[in-house]
C-alpha cells in the first residue's frame, strides 16, 4: 500500500471565468513513505491568481510531502474569515490595505513576506466595441491619458469594488485624476459575477481588470497600461500553526521553477 496526498481548492465566483463554487482534490505523491507524518497548510489567495497558483501548489504538494489546501475569494472576504476563526497559514494579495489591516491586527509574521510577482493596471474593452474615441488609438499613449478621454467623452467604466486588488488600484488613481465625467460603475461585494465577462457582454464598456487576466483572451483588446506603478503580490505567513511549512511554501513560491510558472500566466517576475 502506498499513502497518498491531496491537494484541495476551495473557488469563489468573483471575476475569473472559470471559477465557481466547488472543490478538487488532486491525488499526487503516491510513492511517498508510508506512514511518514502528515503535514498541511491552508493558503488564501485572490481569485485572479487561481490557475498560477494551483500549479505551484500542485508542485509543492507532491515534492515536499504536504497537504496543499486554497481558499480563493476576494482579499475582503478572506479578511472576514479570517476574522471568524478560519485556519489560514499563507495569505496572498496585492490589496495594501488588507494586507496592512492584517499586520495592524499582529496576525503577520513581519519576518516572512516574499514579493512573488507584480502585475499592471490596464484599461480594456471588447473587441467589439462600436463607440470608440480614435483618440484612444494614439501610440504609446499613458494610462492616466487614456482614462481622461474616457472621461472626457462621458463613457462607461466599470470596475470591481474595493475589496477586489483591481478594484483597490482602480479606484485611487480614478480618485487622484479628479475624473468627474465618467460614468462610473463599481461592482457591488455581493456580485460575483466575472468583470472579464461583464465587459465582454457589454460592448460600450470599458474596463479596469490587471494585465494577467487579459492574457490569453481573444475577446479583449488592451488600450493602456499603467506601467510606472508595477503593483505587487505579496505572500505572508500568518501567525499561528504550521508556519514552518507556510515559510517553505513561501520559499517554493521564489524557486526559478514557480518564477516560471508566473511568466506562462502573464504575471511579471524578477
Amino acid at each position: 500500500m502506498t499513502k497518498t496526498h491531496s491537494f484541495s481548492l476551495k473557488f469563489r465566483p468573483y471575476f475569473c471565468i472559470f471559477l465557481c463554487v466547488f472543490g478538487l482534490t488532486f491525488f499526487t505523491n503516491p510513492n511517498s513513505t508510508l506512514g511518514a507524518p502528515s503535514r498541511n497548510i491552508t493558503v488564501f489567495a485572490e481569485p485572479n491568481i487561481a490557475s498560477v497558483l494551483s500549479k505551484i501548489a500542485r508542485n509543492f504538494s507532491q515534492k515536499n510531502n504536504v497537504i496543499v489546501s486554497i481558499n480563493f475569494s476576494s482579499a475582503f472576504d478572506l479578511l472576514g474569515e479570517i476574522d471568524q476563526g478560519a485556519p489560514a497559514n499563507v495569505f496572498i494579495s496585492a490589496n495594501p490595505q488588507i494586507i496592512e489591516n492584517l499586520r495592524q491586527k499582529g496576525l503577520v509574521d513581519v519576518y516572512n513576506i516574499a514579493y512573488i510577482a507584480n502585475d499592471i493596471l490596464t484599461l480594456c474593452t471588447s473587441k467589439n466595441n462600436n463607440r470608440f474615441p480614435i483618440n484612444l488609438l494614439k501610440k504609446n499613449i499613458t494610462f492616466e491619458e487614456s482614462l481622461k478621454i474616457i472621461d472626457e467623452n462621458k463613457l462607461n467604466l466599470i470596475i470591481e469594488h474595493e475589496g477586489i486588488s483591481s478594484g483597490f488600484h482602480g479606484k485611487k488613481i480614478i480618485q487622484e485624476l479628479s475624473l468627474g465625467n465618467i460614468k462610473l460603475f463599481t461592482k457591488l461585494p455581493e456580485d460575483k459575477s466575472s468583470l472579464i465577462r461583464d465587459i465582454e457582454n457589454n460592448k460600450d464598456t470599458y474596463g479596469i481588470v490587471f494585465l494577467s487576466q487579459l492574457h490569453k483572451n481573444n475577446n479583449l483588446r488592451a488600450l493602456s497600461t499603467q506601467k510606472d506603478k508595477n503593483i505587487f503580490y505579496q505572500a505572508f505567513v500568518i501567525a499561528g500553526e504550521n508556519m514552518d511549512i507556510a515559510r517553505e511554501f513561501l520559499n517554493f513560491l521564489k524557486n526559478q521553477n514557480s518564477k516560471n510558472i508566473f511568466k506562462e500566466s502573464g504575471l511579471l517576475v524578477e
